[in-house]
């Protein structure tokens, strides 16, 4: 009876919200949802994939994916000459490029707004993207001033960025958000510019018309992009729906038109239609240790807790159909030395769920079957699907290991704060990289990187990666790639859990929705017939 009581309140709250819903735009228009409110819209400070799911729609980088999702193809530049020793790359931007309110758009921005990335004032959460700019690391911790960075923008139209190392990635790393430019008139007239339609310049295909906290975000064609003349929608309205059995109750009663947070409901209920589309991610789930935690400071413990569960039982419990993954490397990312295979094909799974083994690794540090280890407090967004994983994860912990938890969830817009400030045992986490190479997933790891939540400072992994970018022999890169994930993994400051795909679902009537493989909905070349 209680089960029963419970549905019909769960279905009720759905109906409710979904009344609240605007109906299907008329025209060339889109409506799609968004679990919350996106965490920040300044692209500069940006490094979240919600947010970025509005972003890319609203900028273009000096490149951007072609119609197809599959290509990365000159955007805001028009063309770029490479150096020799594939060190500099200097960039022509396109003729009469433009803000979203008419101001010319120039290289002077781009060359205020990368630097405002790594500025130690600024303390931009996207810092580290920019590490693979000549000196962009120093800066950055205050080694060096800003004209010894390697961006320089040499007229309007010239913008010249050296690189630390040889990077073959680099053109596709200038379409994701920490590269998007921001117009440096705006940003000095006012820094909380972002925080405002009124105020909110972009040069996107599309710009900011509306933002209604909790409730929706439209976007609305931007005269004034370099291509304004191909974009076929009218509008995009992000509808704030936080659970995703209302976001599929609406998408199902034709109040979205386009749906990109599914769960294992939307998955089956959709199986085998053409509505839903699928495609590998460049990114992995994963919970984060705090290592500064006595309890969380040796190895052997945070193993125990990554051998101890059953990874096909949990994502079965959150309704996900993504594979479980044994590394911090998702399947998506491919070979370096064999593109036709997954890096995961080379490297192989780097350790197993071993539940005896855990026990043991335990004992021996300090901890026989769990005895003097703390109550730990699992933290979580305020989600049905995170709180599953929590309380999934919490009674293997306390069935296989004897440790007791308790659980803490936060709304979205405090949840990141809260792991700043170190107020976790295991938190929930998840990153999806913003270039297709194996090295982009392990250098979240790396000492200060914008991923960070573990607080875990090991300068022998760092020594171990920073290795690898100096190396230009694809096999001997791999090699050493490999040996910086075995000792991620013998150290286990995160657990992975596993690795992630794109899912949507889009009508009939919409064509040309594409995703990249780091998994943003770009909205760029869609348009509804009819």
């Amino acid at each position: 009876m209680k089960k029963l009581l419970s549905m019909l309140l769960v279905l009720a709250m759905a109906v409710s919200v979904l009344l609240v819903l605007p109906a299907m735009a008329e025209g060339n228009s889109i409506i799609t949802a968004l679990g919350d409110d996106p965490q920040q819209m300044d692209p500069t400070l940006n490094s979240y994939a919600r947010s970025s799911q509005v972003l890319q729609n609203l900028f273009k980088g000096l490149y951007k994916m072609d119609a197809d999702g599959s290509n990365y193809i000159p955007a805001m530049a028009e063309t770029v000459d490479i150096s020799e020793d594939q060190l500099t790359y200097t960039f022509t931007l396109r003729d009469g490029l433009k803000w979203s309110d008419g101001s010319d758009l120039t290289a002077y921005d781009f060359e205020y707004s990368w630097l405002r990335v790594i500025d130690p004032e600024v303390l931009s959460k996207a810092a580290s993207d920019l590490w693979i700019v000549k000196n962009g690391k120093a800066f950055f911790n205050g080694e060096c001033t800003a004209d010894e960075v390697g961006i320089k923008a040499v007229d309007e139209k010239t913008f010249v960025v050296t690189l630390e190392n040889v990077t073959p990635w680099f053109p596709m790393l200038t379409s994701t958000t920490s590269f998007l430019p921001v117009s440096k008139a705006a940003v000095e007239a006012n820094e909380n510019c972002a925080g405002s339609p009124e105020t909110y310049l972009c040069h996107g295909p599309y710009m900011l018309q509306e933002y209604s906290s909790l409730d929706k975000i439209v976007l609305a064609k931007n005269p004034y992009y370099y291509l304004a003349d191909d974009v076929k929608l009218d509008t995009i309205q992000y509808s704030i729906i936080q659970e995703t059995a209302t976001e599929l109750l609406a998408y199902k009663n034709n109040d979205l038109n386009v749906s990109i947070n599914l769960d294992q409901q939307g998955l089956t209920d959709y199986a085998g239609s053409e509505e839903l589309r699928q495609l590998p991610r460049i990114g992995i789930q994963y919970c984060d240790f705090n290592c500064e935690l006595p309890e969380f400071s040796d190895n052997r413990v945070r193993q125990a807790f990554a051998m101890a569960i059953d990874r096909a039982v949990l994502t079965q419990a959150m309704g996900v159909i993504e594979k479980p993954v044994y590394g911090f490397v998702p399947y998506a990312q491919m070979s370096i030395t064999d593109p036709t295979k997954s890096y995961r094909d080379i490297a192989g799974d780097m350790f197993t769920e071993d539940v005896e083994a855990a026990k043991a690794l335990l004992a021996e540090a300090g901890y026989p079957d769990g005895e003097g280890f703390p109550t730990i407090t699992i933290t979580v967004q305020n989600s049905t699907q995170q709180s599953i994983l929590a309380q999934v994860l919490g009674d293997m912990w306390k069935t296989n290991l004897g440790i007791n938890y308790e659980i803490q969830s936060f709304e979205s817009s405090v949840y990141w704060d809260e792991l700043d400030e170190g107020h976790f045992s295991v938190d929930r986490n998840g990153y999806t990289c913003d270039y297709a190479d194996p090295s982009a997933n392990l250098a979240i790891w790396v000492t200060g990187s914008n991923c960070y939540e573990n607080r875990w400072d090991d300068p022998v992994y760092d020594e171990l990666f920073e290795k690898t970018l100096s190396m230009t022999d694809n096999a001997e890169r791999e090699a050493a790639l490999i040996e910086a994930e075995k000792y991620l993994v013998d150290q286990m400051p995160g657990m992975p859990i596993y690795s992630m795909e794109t899912q949507f679902l889009a009508k009939p009537e919409v064509s040309g929705v594409v995703a990249n493989p780091i998994g943003h909905v770009n909205f760029e070349y869609a348009s509804v017939e009819g």
